[in-house]
């Protein structure tokens, strides 16, 4: 018996072996219809895909045998793999100098026939083989051993189909390492700017307290102004908390009644809706199954921002419709407030913008939260509005049942 070379390149051919963490899940499943056919276009007994690891033979699929590996020094696919550009066939292995004392031929399975392909990655390296063994001498056909080949190339692309995957999961996984290390460096920040901002106006409401009327009428003024600049600013950061945590805010997908959400938020905002005769109307709302706690903080947002912006020469109203559309929600929150000009309908979702950049109701950052709220559920958001005559903010999600 002539036990097989080690091939030049080895030290590189099983790096890129285990590249494809082919050896991780055996057997596959997805190579069974591949060595089924091969055994039956070939009329073989036993039919295999192997990986050649370095002191072994593994079999990634098999058909005719119980065997899952074997030593590497009696496998008849690593005499295969050193010559990556042809097909070792073995007519009679009783009668080849290589293998007839090989205890694969004077023992179970007592092989008498072998017709192996080398199965390339696509950086060239010869990893395995897809194999044909009989236990009689046997020629196969020309057509045979060209169906053998293309049999080979289909492996061949599911070992690159592994790779790709492998590939992405691994760019997936530094994608979102990114993203969670993002958020936390947001959330970090924020939390270091909020606590000299609560003792900045600690000591201005401190100093206001103590000099009472010492102070001019002008210092006073500047106490009150630098007063809501910081609490403009503890705004700001509480608005970019809550954005930073809801990518990992887990959803969980539950029946929501949407009328009581609605109630609430009306019963949150009693004063101003009262004071500014506001009319929020809604009737028999279907019950939707979707995450309550974030579909309730996009109600509150939208809500509120019609609240926000309303007309000063008209009191307020709001519709809000959920309607049924295939297999999504669609829900509308119409206003016959301010209005967007048309030319900044597809900024409004932007962190931070703001229609009017001087007003001091809010920071901008309502709709972002809403949008990303909304991506996160599998939905979509868009607005159409009329300058003066109101807006319609508008969003889906999918009809999901529990």
């Amino acid at each position: 018996m002539k036990k097989p070379l080690i091939p030049d390149n080895e030290v590189e051919r099983l790096k890129d072996l285990q590249s494809h963490q082919l050896l991780d899940d055996l057997p596959d499943e997805d190579y069974d219809l591949i060595t089924k056919l091969a055994s039956d276009i070939c009329d073989t007994s036993i039919s295999l895909v192997t990986l050649i690891d370095s002191k072994k033979q593994v079999f990634k699929s098999r058909q005719g045998t119980d065997l899952k590996e074997t030593s590497r020094d009696i496998a008849f696919c690593a005499h295969a793999i050193n010559t990556p550009k042809k097909s070792l066939i073995v007519n009679d292995a009783s009668l080849d100098e290589r293998f007839k004392e090989n205890p694969l031929v004077t023992k179970d399975p007592k092989i008498a026939f072998y017709a192996g392909i080398p199965l390339m990655s696509k950086e060239g390296y010869a990893l395995g083989t897809l194999c044909v063994f009989d236990h009689k001498p046997k020629v196969l056909s020309t057509s045979q051993i060209q169906a053998l080949k293309s049999l080979a190339k289909l492996v061949e692309r599911l070992f690159e189909s592994r790779k790709k995957s492998l590939e992405l999961k691994k760019v997936y996984s530094q994608l979102e390492a990114q993203k969670n290390q993002t958020e936390e460096v947001a959330y970090s920040i924020a939390h270091d700017l909020k606590n000299p901002l609560d003792s900045i106006q600690g000591f201005l409401e401190l100093l206001q307290s103590d000099t009472g009327t010492s102070l001019g009428e002008e210092a006073l003024q500047y106490i009150n102004y630098a007063k809501q600049s910081t609490h403009k600013m503890t705004g700001l950061i509480y608005e970019i908390l809550a954005f930073a945590k809801l990518t990992s805010q887990k959803d969980v997908n539950e029946r929501v009644d949407v009328e009581p959400i609605i109630e609430s938020i009306i019963d949150l905002n009693l004063p101003i809706i009262k004071s500014n005769t506001i009319a929020i109307n809604y009737s028999e709302l279907p019950k939707i199954h979707t995450s309550k706690t974030s579909f309730s903080i996009v109600l509150r947002n939208l809500i509120g921002n019609a609240i926000k912006y309303r007309s000063k020469i008209r009191p307020l109203v709001i519709e809000i419709k959920i309607k049924k559309e295939s297999n999504r929600w669609v829900i509308h929150i119409s206003d016959n407030g301010l209005g967007i000009k048309e030319s900044n309908l597809d900024k409004i979702f932007r962190p931070f913008y703001k229609e009017d950049s001087q007003s001091d109701a809010g920071v901008g950052m309502g709709l972002a939260v809403c949008k990303k709220i909304i991506l996160n559920l599998g939905g979509d958001i868009w607005v159409t509005s009329k300058l003066g005559s109101g807006s319609t903010l508008s969003f889906n999600l999918p009809k999901q049942v529990l």
